[in-house]
């Protein structure tokens, strides 16, 4: 009898710390939608200087054998990098500003993600606000690992920090104009 009320109580309490070190480690604040809305508190207070962007483009024309994950992405030998600091940032909030729930629509069916552009916004301490990977299948978007669908505001919104090549092949991709 004692020792079956001894294993209740040690099931009980692994259950319980488990639960509180899981609800501790802020699992909800990673949802897309609670990280927009901080994102947009932020943008609204003109707190910006502890933001930073950072941008990983790899050309959409560029043939891959398989799809890339975000890791791929990062780690490909042609991926060019652009880091943008707040004060950079803040030249745009009107365009920031434009960020919010209101963009994300889960998509029906899911796909699988073949990234060439992704992007992250972090706080100087390298916390990750949110970040948004490109593309799925019909052109879904990924915020924070949830497929939601195409919003051109992504496009827009990291166009400013790209160069100008990078800007028009994206665009000649998006209309679906190929290279020759």
């Amino acid at each position: 009898m004692n020792l079956k009320r001894n294993v209740v109580l040690e099931i009980c309490t692994f259950l319980l710390l488990s639960v509180t070190i899981l609800t501790g480690c802020g699992g909800n604040d990673m949802r897309p939608e609670k990280a927009l809305k901080n994102f947009s508190k932020q943008i609204e207070q003109g707190n910006l200087n502890d933001i930073h962007l950072t941008v990983y483009y790899l050309s959409p024309f560029i043939l891959t054998r398989t799809p890339l994950s975000i890791d791929d992405l990062v780690n490909h030998n042609a991926v060019q990098k652009f880091v943008v600091d707040g004060s950079t940032l803040k030249e745009h909030t009107d365009l920031l500003s434009q960020i919010s729930n209101d963009v994300v629509i889960p998509v029906e069916q899911k796909s699988h993600i073949n990234t060439r552009l992704y992007f992250v916004f972090e706080t100087t301490k390298d916390k990750k606000i949110f970040d948004v990977s490109m593309w799925g299948d019909d052109n879904s978007i990924f915020i924070n690992g949830l497929e939601v669908k195409e919003n051109k505001l992504f496009y827009d919104v990291v166009s400013p920090f790209l160069p100008e090549d990078a800007v028009k092949e994206l665009n000649n991709y998006i209309a679906g104009i190929w290279p020759e």
